[in-house]
């Protein structure tokens, strides 16, 4: 029987989608201006903290990438909670705002 090792391909994937999600994130804030008020200052500073929040999750996942993909091969990997943590705290902000909006 063949053991076969993954050689990363999947920590790869991983942090693609990490990307892939930050940026769907983005352009969903960006998209949200034109729904925005622009006199309301606390949903542009909403707004502006998402976009600060997604902007690290990507760079944090950039950075971490290769070093996560070591200990995969090593078999010691960890979950990238930082990340997913920076991408759902924006989600839960952008969803806060849009309702505040939608409520005043």
């Amino acid at each position: 029987m063949s053991h076969s090792i993954d050689a990363g391909l999947q920590p790869e994937r991983t942090s693609l989608s990490f990307v892939r999600t930050s940026l769907s994130i983005f352009g969903l804030g960006a998209a949200c201006l034109r729904w925005f008020p622009l006199h309301s200052s606390i949903a542009l500073i909403g707004l502006a903290v998402a976009g600060v929040l997604v902007a690290s999750a990507a760079v944090c996942e950039r950075r971490s990438r290769r070093r996560r993909m070591k200990r995969f091969a090593a078999e010691s990997a960890t979950p990238a909670i930082v990340t997913g943590a920076m991408l759902g705290t924006s989600v839960v902000l952008l969803s806060c705002i849009g309702l505040w909006i939608l409520l005043r």
